[in-house]
């Protein structure tokens, strides 16, 4: 096949050029087939353009990609580079999150960066949403379901007594530990005056 010297110089002069300019649609004008989008941003074909990386996702610099967050991690604001990890009383189970839930009544989550919520089991209960922690029951005060238990009982004849964060709900037979007045949890979550706090999940 023959070129003319003009189609050759005309060739080579295209080679030469390293990016034409895109027009700017609300993003940010990037030069065409160059670097990657700043970190905080990726390339969105449909402006051609650099675009704010949205809630859910982040975008590092690495590539003109925004990448989801996974399960475990959650990102609120725009042009982020990186996802932050879900707090402890919280979980997220999706990809993409922007947002982090809290674990329901009944249930706790004691570590960062998770998908679900432990349940507060027999002999422990969590009144309150978003908690870290599970709390044992107080003495005379029983909850004896498998999972999940949200208030504890206060124990009655002809069963009136529980020790404290026992499983075995209200019994007959005596206990040494006294008699809590009430055993109910601070509106801040706080577990009842003197009792314990659960921070493991078994």
């Amino acid at each position: 096949m023959f070129f003319t010297p003009s189609f050759v110089s005309a060739f080579m002069m295209l080679s030469s050029v390293r990016a034409l300019p895109h027009p700017d649609q609300g993003g940010q004008i990037r030069l065409a087939f160059s670097e990657p989008c700043p970190a905080g941003s990726y390339w969105y074909k449909g402006t051609e353009t650099c675009t704010s990386c949205l809630p859910g996702s982040y975008c590092d610099g690495t590539s003109g990609e925004a990448k989801l967050c996974s399960p475990g991690y959650y990102q609120p604001n725009v042009n982020s580079t990186a996802c932050l990890p879900t707090p402890a009383g919280y979980y997220t189970n999706t990809t993409g999150s922007a947002v982090a839930t809290p674990c329901y009544p009944g249930s706790f989550q004691p570590y960062t960066a998770q998908d679900f919520c432990y349940s507060a089991t027999s002999g422990r209960f969590q009144s309150k949403p978003g908690q870290a922690v599970s709390c044992y029951t107080c003495c005379g005060w029983a909850s004896s379901r498998k999972d999940y238990n949200i208030n504890p009982t206060n124990c009655t004849d002809p069963k009136a007594n529980a020790n404290i964060g026992s499983g075995d709900g209200c019994i007959s037979r005596p206990t040494a530990c006294t008699r809590a007045t009430t055993c109910q949890q601070s509106a801040d979550g706080a577990c009842p005056a003197g009792n314990s706090t659960d921070k493991v999940p078994w």
